[in-house]
């Protein structure tokens, strides 16, 4: 049943929600024989399970499922000691950093700096030379971290944010590790978008040139989650672009968000299909061909279609970003 429960968290057939609510189902299912007292290095390891697969979840409140994610790593915590389970202990603490990464309780730039200092944490086992693989997973969760975070120089934690993703990129290689190697160049290009320091021009064509990397491995009928991320942040970089004709890069950049949207469906992926929809009003927002009447009143819609999702509730940061973008596009309209 665990097992099962691992297999619908990863499953790419059928419906994304149903698959993550199967897997939990699953995992509650094991738990009844997985006891805490009779098995509890197999109960902590269904606790660790239900946490990866609620910060998954769709279905439910967004901040709930968060919530619920760090109770199960914490329970889990309390089996896995850092003098019995130091490897697991580990991967939890990782895991911790990512929940609290994503969290939307509580104030954001302390869920950040909790985020980091457990990713430290987690280093402690996670060592280079011990679990190669395991410390360059953790280099790149540092990497996003530090490119989310709020607290000190904005300039330099780009800095570092790309520093650690460079690190990560000495494991994971493209002849061994292929998904990590395309995972860490997409992450690296996010950065360089983001970048403050050296030329901004120069920049972006660094991040579109490592987001072409990773679609060497990113295929859309092998990585269809994977692809569409890299065609949402493709449409980004090319909507920013300095070098090119400005509406070409423009046109490009609808033609990679409507790519994304082959896959990004509503249901499945709300958070990236509002995501995708807000990058689209931005591109009709400073759309140069067409109709200049029209491409706002397209770009209004698609914000409107990101608030579906967006809500103050679930996602009160992207929320506010995609009001602001809707006062722009009234404020020209």
């Amino acid at each position: 049943l665990n097992n099962l429960g691992n297999a619908y968290r990863d499953r790419i057939q059928g419906d994304r929600a149903e698959n993550i609510e199967q897997a939990i189902q699953y995992y509650n299912l094991a738990l009844k024989v997985r006891t805490k007292e009779a098995f509890p290095e197999q109960w902590a390891g269904i606790q660790s399970n239900l946490g990866y697969a609620l910060s998954d979840r769709i279905r439910g409140d967004r901040a709930d499922n968060i919530e619920q994610a760090i109770q199960h790593y914490c329970l889990a915590l309390g089996v896995y000691r850092l003098e019995d389970f130091p490897e697991q202990w580990a991967g939890t603490k990782n895991n911790l950093g990512n929940a609290y990464r994503d969290r939307i309780c509580g104030n954001r730039a302390e869920n950040i700096e909790q985020a980091i200092q457990y990713y430290n944490t987690a280093l402690k086992v996670r060592t280079f030379e011990a679990f190669p693989v395991d410390w360059a997973m953790t280099q790149n969760n540092l990497g996003n971290a530090y490119r989310d975070r709020i607290c000190g120089d904005r300039t330099e934690n780009i800095e570092l944010a790309i520093r650690h993703f460079g690190l990560a990129l000495m494991i994971f290689k493209f002849e061994h590790l292929p998904e990590k190697w395309a995972m860490t160049q997409n992450n690296l290009a996010a950065a360089y978008n983001d970048r403050i320091r050296d030329d901004r021009a120069e920049n972006i064509e660094q991040a579109i040139q490592h987001y072409g990397l990773s679609l060497k491995i990113f295929k859309q009928d092998d990585f269809p989650e994977q692809w569409a991320g890299t065609q949402s942040n493709l449409a980004a970089a090319y909507n920013d672009r300095f070098r090119g004709d400005r509406a070409d890069n423009i046109e490009q950049a609808i033609q990679y968000c409507s790519l994304a949207l082959k896959v990004y469906k509503q249901d499945d992926f709300p958070e990236q299909w509002a995501m995708t929809q807000n990058n689209l009003g931005n591109c009709y927002g400073d759309r140069i061909r067409g109709d200049r009447a029209e491409n706002i009143e397209q770009a209004i819609t698609h914000y409107d279609l990101a608030l579906k999702v967006r809500t103050a509730e679930d996602y009160p940061e992207k929320w506010a970003g995609t009001q602001n973008n809707l006062g722009n596009a009234y404020r020209n309209r």
